[in-house]
């Protein structure tokens, strides 16, 4: 009895072994190399041979397929699986895991170009490959063209401190040619710092840069309040001035967030000037978005006969950005001296 009860612990000892195996929290380093420029390549996994059978076949993009066994090619320590694409990957290409482990520290050998490591894991019972992370080309120029377009697009609708900013010099210059001057001056700025940024031949810590951004945020609400109270500085004499000089900062922070996409080198021309065009245009939806607002509230109350709550209600949005400015360049400042 004491026989049978000691070989039913070492059996179910087993069993829970060979389940903990399958479920492991492993992650995997894997190669991804492309085999010259004709869409050929090879993935590495480098996987102890008691993990293989956690090791699925990988789900290739649409146009692509593999060459020989889809199961791989096994040995002791590694799976090689062999394929080949009608062109190149792109950025817009995926390559599904559905692996039993928890994630894959992937480095893929670009043809001609530098290596990338990325660490993706596992979601939805899969490990997705996205090869955006994994700077990846675009494919045609036209892609190219749409792709950071829309990234242009994007990054100003969703940087509010940028936004705040542009809204701010409304409040400063309200129209005609000083607003298209202003606004020229900011673009301008921020294009020459990208572009030098973007190019390696200016790089500064991002701390600083967003605390100083949320600084010009904060100097403008300043500004603008002062000038209620009949005292107009600087910016309402020369706003240009102010815009173009704020400008160069925050071409910084468009930088490090195009930087942070990861670039082919052959591709930096392409995105430089595709993203900021996305930049520019989202920037002009933002302020065509707020001159109707803005229209349509003023033509409102004036038919309501009550300016006075126009007036409170641009006192109250221009405290408002200012409070939150100054939070930023609080909490920014203190990012900087930790």
């Amino acid at each position: 009895m004491n026989k049978w009860y000691k070989f039913l612990i070492v059996g179910l000892s087993t069993i829970i072994s060979q389940v903990a195996n399958a479920h492991t929290l492993g992650i995997d380093n894997s190669d991804l190399i492309e085999l010259g420029e004709q869409g050929e390549y090879q993935l590495i996994v480098k996987v102890p041979g008691e993990y293989q059978p956690y090791i699925h076949t990988p789900i290739l993009p649409s146009a692509c397929e593999y060459k020989g066994d889809s199961a791989g090619e096994r040995g002791n320590s590694q799976i090689r699986y062999h394929f080949a694409c009608e062109q190149r990957l792109t950025s817009g290409d995926e390559l599904v895991l559905p692996w039993e482990r928890e994630g894959a520290m992937l480095t893929v050998y670009w043809h001609g170009r530098e290596a990338v490591t990325a660490l993706s894991k596992r979601k939805d019972d899969v490990i997705t490959i996205d090869f955006a992370e994994y700077s990846a080309g675009s494919g045609t120029w036209v892609q190219g063209a749409q792709r950071y377009t829309s990234l242009g697009i994007s990054h100003i609708l969703q940087g509010l401190d940028h936004l705040l900013f542009v809204l701010a010099l409304l409040f400063v210059v309200s129209g005609g040619r000083k607003l298209v001057k202003t606004i020229t001056a900011f673009t301008v700025a921020h294009s020459i710092t990208l572009g030098l940024a973007t190019f390696g031949y200016l790089s500064l810590p991002s701390e600083p840069v967003e605390a100083a951004i949320a600084l010009s945020i904060v100097f403008l609400c300043c500004e603008i309040v002062y000038s209620k109270r009949g005292q107009r500085g600087l910016t309402f004499h020369a706003p240009w001035h102010v815009a173009f000089a704020f400008g160069l900062l925050h071409g910084l922070g468009f930088a490090g967030a195009l930087l942070d996409i990861g670039l082919p080198q052959t591709e930096i021309p392409l995105a430089l000037l595709f993203f900021n065009v996305g930049v520019e245009l989202g920037q002009l939806m933002f302020v065509a978005v707020v001159l109707l607002g803005v229209y349509a509230m003023r033509q409102l109350l004036e038919t309501a006969d009550n300016k006075r709550l126009f007036q409170r209600a641009n006192i109250f949005v221009i405290y408002t950005m200012g409070i939150s400015s100054s939070y930023w360049l609080i909490e920014r400042t203190l990012l900087v001296l930790n």
